[in-house]
C-alpha cells in the first residue's frame, strides 16, 4: 500500500505557482505566434511581447525559488524532490529563455518607446 508523503505548504504553493505562470507564459507566446500569422496590430504584438518578458522573468524567478527549496529538501535527505528539481530547472530555463527572446524581438523592432 502506498504511503502518503506530506509536502510542506511552501513546496505546494511554489509548484502550483510555477505551473500557473508556465501556462500563462506559454499562452502569451502562443497568442503572439497566432498574431504574427493573423496580422494583429503592432501595438498588440508589442503588448504581448512586453507581457511575455514580464511573465518569463516571473516564471524564472519563482522557479529559482523552487530550485532552492528542493535543494534544501535534498540537503535534509528527502530524495523524492529530485524530479521536481529537474522540472523547476526546465521551467526556469524556459521562462528566462522566453523573456530573453521576447526582449530581443522588442529590441530588434525598436519597440522600447511604448
Amino acid at each position: 500500500m502506498d504511503t502518503v508523503i506530506k509536502k510542506p505548504a511552501l513546496a505546494v504553493i511554489i509548484k502550483r505557482a510555477v505551473a500557473f505562470l508556465g501556462g500563462i507564459c506559454f499562452f502569451i507566446v502562443f497568442l503572439y505566434a497566432i498574431g504574427t500569422k493573423q496580422g494583429f496590430m503592432d501595438i498588440t504584438q508589442l503588448l504581448l511581447l512586453h507581457w511575455a518578458i514580464r511573465m518569463g522573468v516571473f516564471l524564472g524567478v519563482i522557479s529559482c525559488f523552487g530550485i532552492f527549496l528542493d535543494c534544501w529538501m535534498l540537503f535534509h535527505k528527502q530524495f523524492q524532490y529530485v524530479r521536481s528539481l529537474i522540472a523547476y530547472m526546465v521551467f526556469g530555463l524556459l521562462g528566462f529563455g522566453c523573456a530573453f527572446s521576447a526582449a530581443f524581438v522588442v529590441a530588434l523592432t525598436g519597440g522600447n518607446e511604448a
